[in-house]
């Protein structure tokens, strides 16, 4: 069938990725605006941000299902950019060293230490990426980080500091961090997409009218 062919493959996964995509704009803007509200109302940051949240994650269970939308292959050939024999590579070994530079460029951009209490300023998500294990552990995370620093403020402004703390120490974590990622798809791309179409199709029904 035609489900087996990779570019067929990819054509769906890619459009269902934009169709999605599409609705985190306006799931962020609610999300954002309740967040940095004067007065932090906790229901409408759950409300808003679950839904943002959701949506991420089930972008990553989407492009998962395809091996152009993978976070683990380009982790790999990063390690494997070391050769026998190097060692100029800091206080790390040589390939997580390369790993880490894989990791960086994709979030922080510039590097975040351990110590940063706001991710050093720079052209940060500059080279984001809809990959599967990215969002989910990245961007779905760090959403949940805010969403729980939000509600904690219920009643008061955003504690701006906190938060700025919270996302460096993330970016740390994530960036020096060396678990694995799956090297091939998991999933079925036609049965996902067949799940999310069932799932998101209300919010395209205005389209139809």
């Amino acid at each position: 069938s035609a489900a087996l062919h990779e570019p067929f493959r990819y054509d769906l996964v890619n459009l269902g990725r934009e169709l999605l995509a599409q609705l985190t704009v306006p799931a962020v803007q609610n999300f954002t605006d309740a967040t940095n509200a004067r007065t932090i109302d906790a229901d409408q940051v759950n409300k808003t941000g679950e839904l943002y949240i959701d949506i991420l994650r089930d972008v990553d269970t989407l492009v998962a299902t395809d091996s152009a939308f993978m976070l683990g292959p380009w982790i790999s050939m990063a390690r494997n950019l070391s050769a026998a024999g190097d060692d100029d590579c800091g206080d790390k070994d040589c390939p997580a060293f390369y790993e880490w530079n894989a990791r960086v460029q994709l979030t922080t951009w510039n590097p975040t230490t351990k110590d940063d209490v706001v991710i050093p300023s720079g052209p940060v998500d500059y080279a984001g990426k809809h990959w599967s294990g990215l969002i989910r552990d990245y961007y779905a995370v760090r959403a949940g980080l805010l969403k729980d620093l939000a509600i904690s403020n219920a009643g008061g402004a955003l504690d701006t500091k906190t938060r700025d703390l919270l996302f460096a120490q993330h970016a740390y974590n994530w960036t020096n961090a060396l678990n694995p990622y799956p090297q091939s798809v998991t999933g079925d791309a036609v049965e996902v997409s067949h799940q999310m179409f069932d799932k998101y199709a209300p919010f395209y029904a205005s389209c139809n009218a």
